[in-house]
Parts: C-alpha cells; sequence; structure tokens
C-alpha cells in the first residue's frame, strides 16, 4: 500500500484534508499525518507538504530525495517561489479542497496505471510513450503531453466525462472559468486523429461531456 504524508503544523488543516481523502480513492493510501518530513519516504510516496513549515529550504530539504528513482511525488500545500524535480504540484492558499483532491486523484490515477498501452476502435494509445497507433493502417501519431493525459483519461471511462471534471483533472483548472482549452484540444487531437475526416468524430460531445466513440476499450494487450 502506496504511503502518503501529510505534513503540516496546522492540526485544523490536517483534518480537513485527511476527512477529504477517506472520502476519494485516496483512501487506500496509508495516511501519515506528522509535522515532520520522512527521513526515507517509500515506493511511490505522495508527500502534501505545507509550504509555510519549510520556508524556502525546499533544495536542502528535498535534495536527498532527488534521482532516488522511488517515483516520490510532493505537492506544496501554498507556494514558497522554490523548485524541486519532485514537486508535482503546488498549491496557492486559501486551498480549496475539492480541487486539490481532484488532482491528488489525476496524479493517483497516473502512477497506478503507469501509462499502460489502452485499446479503442482501431486505436492504440501508449500514454508513456506520448503516441498513439492506428491499428489498421499502422500510422503512428505522436501526442503532446495534455492530448496524451486527455485521451487517457477519457480512455479509462465507460461514461462521458463533464468539461468540468476535464478541466481539473488534465489542467488542474476551475470549471467555472472561462476557457476554450478542453475545446482547442480536443480539436486538435480530432483532426490528427482523423485528419481527413474518414471515420467521423472519435471525440464525442454529449450535453457538456465527452467520451470516446469506440468499438471497444480496455488494456491492450
Amino acid at each position: 500500500m502506496p504511503e502518503l504524508y501529510l505534513i503540516a503544523a496546522d492540526a485544523a488543516l490536517r483534518t480537513a484534508i485527511a476527512e477529504q481523502l477517506k472520502l476519494t480513492s485516496l483512501g487506500d493510501f496509508n495516511l501519515r499525518e506528522n509535522i515532520n518530513l520522512p527521513t526515507e519516504p517509500g515506493e511511490g510516496a505522495f508527500i502534501l507538504c505545507d509550504a509555510a513549515l519549510i520556508g524556502r529550504n525546499t533544495g536542502k530539504i528535498f535534495g536527498a530525495w532527488a534521482g532516488a528513482e522511488k517515483k516520490i511525488k510532493i505537492f506544496m500545500l501554498g507556494e514558497n517561489g522554490e523548485e524541486s524535480e519532485l514537486i508535482a504540484e503546488s498549491f496557492p492558499k486559501p486551498l480549496r479542497l475539492g480541487h486539490l483532491m481532484a488532482r491528488l486523484q489525476f496524479h493517483a490515477q497516473a502512477s497506478r496505471a503507469k501509462g499502460a498501452p489502452l485499446a479503442f476502435g482501431h486505436f492504440r494509445l501508449e500514454p508513456a510513450l506520448r503516441q498513439i497507433t492506428n491499428t489498421e493502417s499502422g500510422l503512428v501519431v505522436r501526442l503532446t503531453e495534455k492530448e496524451a493525459g486527455l485521451l487517457e483519461y477519457l480512455a479509462r471511462s465507460d461514461t462521458p466525462i463533464a468539461r468540468e471534471e476535464l478541466l481539473a483533472m488534465i489542467w488542474g483548472y476551475d470549471g467555472r472559468i472561462d476557457t476554450h482549452t478542453l475545446e482547442t484540444h480536443i480539436y486538435r487531437l480530432r483532426r490528427k486523429l482523423d485528419p481527413v475526416g474518414e471515420t467521423g468524430a472519435l471525440i464525442v460531445a454529449e450535453g457538456g461531456a465527452y467520451r470516446l466513440a469506440r468499438e471497444s476499450a480496455g488494456a491492450a494487450s
């Protein structure tokens, strides 16, 4: 079972986050609440760390973990202006717990999947390689990081996914903001996957939600 460290001096903050974690798919993490950073976090550990607790010593504190190949992910609660290759994302204060949970679940899903290939229709998606192959023509299409993430998220769902959820999970946006980022990416993906319009819309819009048009989906062999 992977470990999730919740490092914050504010007991009320730890309690609020811990209660939300238990209501999500992150409940299968081994939650460890503390005010001190772990000396040797385990393989695949998630570390939620209050930026106010460590000040601007990020590089020194996290330096020992860099390159450890344990796939540790650190999430900063607040911002301190420092950078580290281990920091997956930072969340400004005041925290929006719903947004924080959505992003943590996205990262957890990505860690569990480990970029495993997926099949839908006559396409084979390889998220780790950021590419998709048309199994009928053999054509390989390169994808951007966001394109691969968007397709993978859609491919793992059997039901349409709301625009707001996609914006939160892939871009970390509040779904209420006015942006055409999602629509632009879907337009570009449609052009990449079906440049001459032979097979119709492969990404289908349904009442503010999106799904893949596919004959079948699942892990590719």
